[in-house]
């Protein structure tokens, strides 16, 4: 089928492994150039770049680059799931949320204040926050790995058929998109570094947040048009219901980024609750559907 010979071109598993090992190499890269420009600047004092001095105050902050680079291909593999299975490109929204709040952790803890008397004073805080909400949202990601493999297995039919190859063309349709984002951040974080060599800007714009944020407008599309074709290539009602969660799952996702400290986590937690929810509920209901005898039986109820 056309179709597949094209998605295969993008998705397979020899360019994922590929991909996989540039992406180590090129963080390893990024991770010593950095931890050289914090040694350059703040111990030796050679260099002094204004409005970088957040990023270049200790070795712990230097993490942070490699993790951008893993969170881009963590992207990559969200998209390489998606016709295999909604489900699986939600967890991997979950492991892309978790990352981010690691490499967040990395930035915090840089910029910890070790001369404050009282350790979670109100610029310490950010901290705490965001270690709490990856213990939580470390547990709540095992529990929607656990319940995925706790569902309950679909014999293959033309219906599920269309619907993967549908969601293939969806994946064809991404992929563009997500590179044009990437594309758009990087030369975005460019034109801010230009300003600040050159106009005096003070503040470097966070390249990761402004395509985190437009990426998550994008897939609460893509959700909404998996979930509308799910009402055409199945009548499950479960089905329906779980990929409506799902929608609403990205939608908390994407609101949490215009938050920050207590009440970004408390979105990002309660978004991944929601979704484990969803999913734990849909396979209790799935145990006692039985198909057309399920329907009968309402006649009794």
């Amino acid at each position: 089928m056309q179709l597949d010979r094209i998605f295969g071109l993008f998705f397979n598993d020899r360019l994922k492994n590929r991909l996989e090992s540039w992406v180590i190499i090129i963080a390893s890269v990024g991770f010593f150039i950095h931890l050289l420009l914090i040694y350059l600047s703040t111990y030796l004092g050679w260099i002094h770049i204004t409005g970088f001095e957040e990023y270049l105050r200790n070795p712990i902050s230097a993490v942070y680059t490699p993790f951008s680079f893993i969170l881009v291909y963590e992207v990559y593999l969200l998209i390489y799931y998606l016709p295999r299975s909604f489900s699986i490109s939600i967890g991997k929204q979950f492991e892309i949320i978790s990352l981010i709040l690691i490499r967040r952790v990395f930035k915090d803890i840089s910029n910890i204040n070790i001369e404050e008397h009282v350790l979670f004073s109100s610029e310490n805080l950010p901290l705490l926050y965001d270690i709490l909400g990856i213990l939580a949202l470390f547990f709540l990601v095992f529990l929607y790995r656990y319940f995925l493999l706790k569902r309950k297995v679909h014999q293959p039919s033309e219906s599920l058929a269309q619907f993967k190859n549908y969601k293939k063309l969806l994946c064809l349709l991404l992929l563009p998109v997500f590179i044009g984002l990437a594309s758009y951040s990087f030369l975005q974080w460019v034109g801010d570094i230009y300003s600040i060599a050159v106009e005096g800007q003070q503040k470097l714009i966070d390249f990761n947040t402004v395509f985190y944020h437009e990426f998550f407008d994008v897939l609460i599309i893509v959700d909404v048009l998996i979930l509308m074709a799910s009402l055409k290539f199945t009548d499950r009602y479960s089905l329906i219901i779980r990929n409506t969660g799902f929608v609403i799952t990205t939608v908390l996702l994407r609101v949490s980024f215009n938050y920050v400290g207590l009440e970004n986590i408390l979105l990002i937690i309660g978004a991944t609750l929601f979704g484990v929810t969803i999913l734990a509920i849909q396979i209790l209901y799935d145990k006692i559907d039985l198909g057309d005898s399920t329907k009968e039986s309402y006649g009794y109820m």
